[in-house]
């Protein structure tokens, strides 16, 4: 996935340090920055040890530790997340400063380019996080805001600067007692879910017309990916649904859609990619080898799957809004099926309410764990502030991390976003380290998704049920 912003910083920090091996990070000592042999050079780079001052943010006071410098000389070293100017000040790590990204106020002691994988990365003060946003860093530990220096930080498990969230003001159009929604979300069934989960990574066979067959991969170029084309369809077109299969070139859109009770309504769509890949694994063939996408995004399929059911039950009251399902191919390969839906959407002239886009929605990684990243745009605040209302009255257990940071959840939101449509992603983030790869199994899969799922039908259901735009 492209991360604009992170390309950026990574090609000031490679002009920054030179050829500098940042400290904390796999292949250097835990608080040593090496340079092979030379000296790291310019903005906040250099890594010699050089008597820094307490620092103080906000007027707190910093917590310092005490390292020989030098015999004969002490000098006073900041922890992670302590304020700095340069490196010397952060126990031999990295001073993160203005000059390679805005959002880092004043300085912030790190380690840059650390692995989400590797324990060792940021020592026992800090964990490895990575948005992909920027590169991997080391960021300080916290349990709430408290635990970080000052109000331009904000703790999701690590602290973090607050241009990253942003909150979102609830509309206060809800009260809990909604009978719509609070019924639409109780009738989550997560093993329905997890079953359409298991035959669209493989584990399970599909009992298809000609009898039955399993599906190793979606990923474009592979021959098993069409039968996943043909069961997503085959299920929707059993609870009643009538789906549209929308082809170009490689790429396969499936659209289904389930009439309101007041059709002048702006529709609201449910969105999730259904396409796989596993080009972490060594070696691996588009055409060839497994790709099971479980968690990504078999997940996000899943839930949309579920809105499906729920509203083709009977027991089910009609919602005033359509609700559309667009179940998007080749997100993997450059968002290619929702952004071809988009400039369909441009071309037909028609107005939409508002897009709810699951993308990976399985896993809890530290240091987010139990979280969920919930992103907006500017154009979609209003319509996200409903939902996010609706996830705190009708899944209180859910805990979404709200951001409208531009680059943030670049998935098929993305392609909503860039034509000013409004969309909001949810997706859990750090993915874990089966992503992309042949290990991305059912097996992946944890607790936290029946929260997720619930959150994100929250959305569908506050939306479908609101008698006017938000």
């Amino acid at each position: 996935m492209t991360r604009l912003r992170r390309r950026r910083l990574a090609m000031l920090l490679g002009m920054t340090l030179g050829g500098a091996t940042l400290a904390g990070c796999p292949g250097s000592d835990p608080g040593d920055a090496a340079t092979d042999g030379a000296e790291a050079e310019g903005d906040g780079a250099d890594v010699e040890a050089e008597v820094a001052p307490d620092g103080t943010t906000d007027g707190a006071e910093a917590d310092a530790t005490e390292v020989d410098d030098a015999p004969g000389e002490e000098t006073t070293r900041r922890p992670m997340g302590a304020p700095c100017t340069e490196a010397s000040e952060c126990e031999g790590r990295f001073c993160i400063d203005e000059s390679l990204d805005p959002s880092f106020v004043d300085g912030y002691c790190s380690a840059l380019f650390c692995d989400p994988d590797y324990p060792g990365s940021c020592l026992d003060d800090g964990a490895c996080f990575d948005t992909e946003i920027y590169p991997p860093l080391c960021a300080a530990l916290c349990d709430d805001d408290t635990d970080c220096r000052g109000p331009d930080y904000v703790c999701v498990g690590t602290c973090i600067p607050d241009d990253f969230t942003a909150p979102l003001a609830r509309p206060g159009v809800l009260t809990g007692a909604e009978p719509g929604p609070a019924a639409f979300v109780a009738a989550a069934d997560d093993e329905r879910m997890m079953r359409h989960v298991r035959v669209l990574a493989g584990e399970t066979p599909w009992d298809s017309p000609g009898g039955p067959v399993r599906i190793t991969s979606r990923a474009v170029g592979h021959p098993d990916r069409l039968r996943a084309a043909d069961y997503l369809e085959a299920e929707l077109a059993a609870l009643g649904w009538t789906v549209e299969r929308r082809a170009f070139a490689d790429v396969v859109n499936l659209a289904a859609e389930w009439a309101g009770t007041a059709p002048a309504l702006a529709p609201v769509l449910v969105t999730a990619h259904w396409d796989s890949i596993a080009t972490r694994t060594t070696g691996w063939d588009a055409a060839r080898d497994p790709a099971p996408g479980a968690v990504d995004n078999a997940s996000g399929v899943a839930v949309a799957l579920e809105v499906a059911a729920i509203l083709a039950d009977p027991a089910t009251a009609a919602p005033p809004r359509t609700v559309r399902i667009v179940l998007f191919d080749a997100e993997e390969i450059g968002l290619r099926g929702s952004a071809a839906y988009v400039v369909e959407l441009a071309a037909s002239g028609e107005s939409i309410g508002c897009v709810m886009n699951a993308d990976m929605i399985g896993w809890e990684t530290p240091p987010t764990a139990g979280r969920f990243w919930y992103a907006f745009s500017d154009d979609s605040r209003a319509w996200a502030a409903l939902g996010v209302e609706a996830i705190d009255l009708f899944v209180p257990e859910a805990r979404p991390i709200t951001t409208d940071f531009g680059d943030a959840g670049r998935s098929d939101s993305s392609s909503f976003w860039e034509a000013g449509r409004c969309a909001v992603g949810l997706s859990s983030w750090p993915r874990e380290a089966t992503n992309h790869t042949v290990n991305d199994t059912p097996a992946a899969f944890e607790p936290i998704f029946a929260t997720n799922a619930r959150a994100a039908l929250a959305v569908v259901a506050a939306w479908a049920y609101a008698a006017e735009d938000p």
